[in-house]
């Protein structure tokens, strides 16, 4: 009997709520004004609120906010826009209708300022751990031995390391893709040069990449005269190179040598 006795009782109450007179907006709003927003008539106002905006706030909005926030929201909106009704008055008067969908319209929009900020920092909501990270893009060690190599000749080693990275990023490996990229980057031709030959090299005259690669010791490599003219090169130190079709440096010839006719032209 209790049991039945307390669901009657709540049925009363839902009854005596939906069938409660429908306060005039317009009227509440007006008293609280005049009361600069405190006492009676503001309590008035904001029980009204309560009544009428808070509690048929949609499930859906609840939800997306957390029920606590949303509702605290709904009222923050609902009595800011009451002091701008009452402020600025429509000439059609104000309804408890056009202020609940305004204060919906507006937290719907919190909802989706929420949803969007949650989605784009999920992946980076953790931040990935650097230390095993390296620092140094590693090459291959008959790179990093070539690299090494231009370090003695007098090429800082990150320099070295660089002009590597941009001379073998592609997928094309003839001695002119290599120099190019390295011209495209800013390297002088004589330098492009020697470090196309000496990754690529020739016929004649193999690469030392391609020696090191076949398990040549880098003592015999680097010792060859060839090679070594290229690593020169390769490091900057031999502006006048230019390299034939056998790999090795083809001597410029003076102007003052030059035949009178060819002079002129040159």
């Amino acid at each position: 009997m209790n049991r039945w006795g307390e669901h009657a009782a709540g049925l009363r109450s839902a009854l005596s709520d939906s069938d409660r007179p429908q306060s005039d907006l317009g009227q509440l709003i007006r008293s609280a004004a005049a009361g600069e927003w405190l006492g009676t008539a503001a309590n008035e106002l904001a029980e009204a609120i309560e009544h009428h905006v808070v509690r048929p706030l949609p499930s859906r909005l609840r939800s997306g906010l957390g029920r606590d926030e949303a509702e605290q929201l709904a009222r923050v909106l609902a009595w800011a826009a009451s002091r701008e009704l009452a402020a600025k008055p429509p000439s059609r008067g104000v309804s408890w209708g056009y202020l609940a969908n305004l204060v919906r319209w507006r937290v719907a929009d919190a909802v989706r300022a929420e949803a969007l900020r949650r989605h784009r920092h999920t992946v980076v909501a953790v931040l990935p751990e650097r230390s095993g990270t390296p620092l140094v893009e590693p090459l291959g060690d008959n790179l990093d031995r070539i690299a090494q190599e231009l370090c003695r000749e007098g090429l800082p080693l990150a320099s070295a390391r660089r002009l590597l990275l941009v001379a073998t990023d592609g997928p094309r490996f003839e001695r002119a893709a290599i120099a190019a990229r390295l011209t495209g980057c800013g390297v002088d031709r004589s330098q492009a040069d020697g470090m196309a030959w000496l990754l690529r090299g020739g016929a004649i005259h193999r690469s030392a990449l391609y020696r090191l690669a076949m398990g040549e010791p880098p003592a015999v490599v680097f010792a060859d005269a060839v090679v070594r003219r290229w690593v020169k090169a390769a490091a900057g130190r031999d502006p006048g190179f230019r390299a034939g079709r056998t790999g090795k440096a083809v001597a410029r010839t003076a102007p003052g040598n030059l035949s009178p006719s060819l002079q002129r032209t040159a």
